[in-house]
């Protein structure tokens, strides 16, 4: 019941962004389907009683009815199709505008962990219809119920046996539940199969997987991954469709055979002239009524089912999505600076430890270089810096506030980053650098100023200026090399104004060396005027010849803090950051 509840109170919600009045005109063509099979019904008896005994005013009273109901049956459809489509069209942007803003609203990165979060995701994404669709059941279900008593007093009139009738719809609308059942569990079970498909497909279609599918001919072995993934998903599903079929059969069966048996019992009657022809047409066309009706029930009874399965995903996604946070307010300017307190970290789904005991202190003002080898832990403690994560054990500080007391939202306003896996924002440049700060996006000097100082002049020279479109997908967009892709997203993380933390994790990847020493000279310049207000500045770099311009240098080793001082300290006490520079220095003659 309580699911129920949760169910319609998210199928009102939806129902008044989509529209009232688009609900109502969805919810009234999808009724009007009902009223056109019992107005015929009731129209054929005097209709047939008037056409026996020459009765004009008996056919009168029947064509009009029996007119009425020819004409619904023939513009119902339109209408309905008219409606659904725009029905489900909005309400899929609804819905995927919820799952945007419960997604990209969340404090942190744990629900993208989870691959049941993609699994339902998914399911939510290709289920969304069954939403629009569940909007019509408190209007309809008890139009139907109200339908099938009509009809059952009618035919209890004409022979009370035919009761019986209506009655069968109960067991046909139950064990359309439970084939509904059976099918939801199967694509549950089967949605990583159907993500692997997915996946598989978008890698051959997409632009960035192409050359190297190309030079290593994974084309064949994609097509074999495709139709593995797609036959899993195949075996499990289809044999819960039959399962389902088989359980719906039995009861139509059933059905059939009273209205083939109500159909007899009246013929009967009129042979023996205890029934007149208008009793038969309308016990023909109840009949066909109750069918209409009981095919309705059960289709709800479906729908229902299927609607609360996916108003589950919605609220299952929502509950990951959503987390406890703090509310507490950051500090204006850091005057300590940021202590990490016996840090560990794993994370989600599972057990080994990313990061292990770590304790350091980051002191305000300061340029900290975080260096160690791929997959010693570096990006993890920055985004829990960041507050993208939890930390399993231990805390970390600003000043003497922990960062899980604060308001996520409040502290990031006060943290700029440019990450190794950076985003490529197919905007207008203006807007994917002005992103980076969006008071002032529509400043036109600051966001100059920005690509100023992360050396992206070339952005003066493109056809529209500020204003020209990236990603070649577009009318009149421009394609960037990924040097220029990653000179935007550094751009971009200088647009913040005062920020307490800033971040460059590998961001001159994809620079040669001596453009990324410039830039980090810059990078350093920038954080230099920033001391005054106490902002610390995190650097990830692999090359040391850069790292060492920073006040602090943090060596990580399996998640743990092997060293920590400036350059000339590390260099003599001749530990893994001494080797790792000296190896370094003798390839690249820094």
């Amino acid at each position: 019941m309580r699911s129920l509840l949760r169910t319609w109170r998210l199928l009102v919600d939806i129902g008044r962004e989509v529209g009232i009045g688009l609900c109502a005109l969805f919810i009234g063509v999808s009724a009007i389907s009902l009223v056109g099979p019992l107005l015929l019904a009731l129209g054929l008896r005097p209709l047939a009683d008037g056409a026996a005994a020459h009765d004009a005013d008996q056919v009168a009273a029947g064509a009009v009815p029996v007119g009425v109901a020819l004409l619904v049956t023939a513009l119902a459809p339109l209408g309905y199709r008219w409606a659904t489509i725009r029905m489900r069209e909005r309400s899929r942007m609804v819905v995927q505008r919820r799952v945007l803003t419960m997604s990209a609203e969340a404090p942190g990165l744990e629900h993208f962990e989870l691959p049941e979060f993609q699994d339902r995701l998914q399911l939510l994404k290709r289920n969304v219809e069954d939403l629009a669709d569940g909007m019509t059941l408190a209007v309809m279900g008890p139009l139907v119920i109200a339908q099938l008593v009509l009809v059952a007093g009618l035919l209890a009139e004409v022979q009370p046996v035919l009761l019986i009738l209506p009655l069968i719809a109960l067991p046909a609308t139950r064990l359309a539940q439970k084939a509904e059942e059976l099918y939801g569990q199967a694509e549950l079970r089967t949605a990583a199969d159907r993500r692997t498909a997915q996946h598989v497909f978008d890698l051959a279609v997409a632009s960035e997987s192409g050359a190297e599918l190309r030079v290593y001919g994974l084309e064949d072995e994609l097509v074999r991954r495709h139709q593995a993934a797609s036959l899993n998903r195949q075996r499990a599903t289809e044999s819960a469709l039959l399962r389902s079929v088989l359980v719906r059969t039995g009861s139509w069966l059933l059905f059939a055979g009273a209205y083939v048996a109500a159909v007899l019992l009246v013929l009967r009657q009129a042979s023996r002239g205890q029934a007149t022809a208008g009793d038969v047409a309308l016990t023909l066309g109840l009949a066909s009524a109750v069918v209409g009706a009981a095919v309705a029930l059960s289709g709800l009874a479906g729908s229902v089912t299927r609607t609360r399965v996916t108003a589950e995903h919605y609220e299952w996604l929502r509950a990951r999505a959503g987390a406890a946070v703090g509310t507490d307010q950051p500090p204006a300017e850091l005057t300590r600076g940021i202590a990490v307190e016996n840090l560990a970290f794993s994370y989600p789904g599972t057990e080994r430890q990313t990061l292990s005991d770590v304790s350091l202190q980051l002191p305000a003002g300061t340029i900290v270089a975080l260096v160690g080898e791929n997959g010693a832990g570096k990006t993890t403690l920055v985004k829990l810096l960041c507050g993208m994560y939890q930390p399993t054990a231990g805390r970390i500080l600003l000043d003497e506030t922990d960062l899980a007391d604060l308001e996520p939202h409040a502290y990031r306003e006060h943290v700029t980053a440019v990450f190794q896996d950076f985003a490529r924002f197919e905007l207008p440049v203006r807007e994917n650098v002005g992103v980076g700060d969006l008071d002032r996006m529509t400043d036109p000097a600051a966001v100059r100023a920005s690509l100023a100082s992360a050396g992206a002049g070339f952005t003066e020279e493109l056809p529209q200026g500020l204003e020209t479109p990236l990603g070649a997908g577009w009318r009149d967009g421009v394609e960037l090399s990924g040097g220029q892709w990653q000179k935007l997203a550094l751009a971009r993380s200088m647009m913040r104004r005062r920020p307490l933390l800033t971040v460059f994790d590998e961001p001159t990847a994809s620079l040669d060396p001596s453009t990324e020493h410039a830039l980090f000279e810059q990078v350093a310049a920038e954080a230099r005027q920033g001391r005054a207000d106490g902002r610390v500045t995190l650097l990830i770099s692999h090359r040391f010849s850069t790292v060492r311009m920073a006040d602090l240098i943090v060596v990580l080793k399996d998640g743990r803090i092997a060293e920590c001082g400036s350059h000339d300290q590390l260099v003599v006490d001749k530990g893994l950051y001494a080797e790792l520079y000296a190896l370094q220095a003798a390839a690249y003659g820094d």
